[in-house]
This record gives C-alpha cells, structure tokens and sequence, in this order.
C-alpha cells in the first residue's frame, strides 16, 4: 500500500497506480456508462514541477450505469440551438441570415465534367498542388 493514501477521507492513488475497476468520467463514457450518482471512489494524482498536482477523480465502474439514451424531443432540441448558434457565427462575421436560410440546390454543376477538380479527391489535389509548386 505504499502507492496509496488517504485525503479527506479518500483513497488517493500515485499516477497509473489505481486498481482496474477504478475509471474516471471520461473513460465510463467511452464505455457507454455514467456515474450514476456515486460519490468519488479515488482520487489520482500526477506530481507536476511547479504548483498543485494534476488530479483525476475517479469512479467505481461496478456501480456506474449505462448511459440514458437522448429522447427525439431532445435531439430535436439540439439540432435547433446548434443551429442558432451557428446562424449568429455567421452574422456576426458579415453573412446575412436570409441567404443562410435559402434552400440552394447546387444542380449538376457540382458534378460537370467541365470541372478540372472533379472526381480528385483533396489528397490528390494537394499532391497536385505540391508538384505545381504551389504548396505552402
């Protein structure tokens, strides 16, 4: 046990010391799982030259839960303020919302054979670029 003390009360672990079922917020979501209202079940510290250490907090995964799944009503949701949030970027770089909001169908123009790029795919086009001597 000389990898790990007590702060407060919590077990606190030496950076990549903590024992296997211990995972942080990040590494549960990445497994599709949540807390699920659990207090911190460790802490994990990281020594750094100057100040505070780095500090993870971590959690017990056989007591986390999987992740509830978004209703349509709340996907729904954020897609509008996505949305929003994205129209007032735009007008506040000088694009009018109105032409944001048209329907444009760009038609077979995108696909013309008249195209020098089309059917080259972006590598292709800066390799292109890079023998033409135009590359940065």
């Amino acid at each position: 046990m000389s990898e790990q003390q007590l702060r407060d009360g919590i077990p606190v672990f030496a950076w990549r010391c903590a024992p296997s079922h211990l995972r942080t917020r990040r590494q549960l979501a990445a497994e599709g799982l949540r807390p699920n209202g659990q207090d911190i079940a460790a802490r994990l510290e990281r020594p750094r030259r100057r100040g505070e250490p780095l500090t993870a907090y971590l959690y017990d995964v056989r007591l986390a839960a999987a992740k509830r799944e978004a209703s349509p009503a709340q996907l729904e949701a954020l897609a509008r303020a996505t949305r929003e949030r994205q129209m007032r970027a735009a007008e506040r770089r000088g694009i009018d919302r109105a032409v944001l909001e048209a329907e444009v169908d760009p038609g077979p123009a995108w696909a013309s054979t008249g195209n020098a790029f089309a059917g080259l795919s972006a590598n292709a086009f800066a390799a292109g670029q890079e023998r033409k001597g135009l590359s940065r």
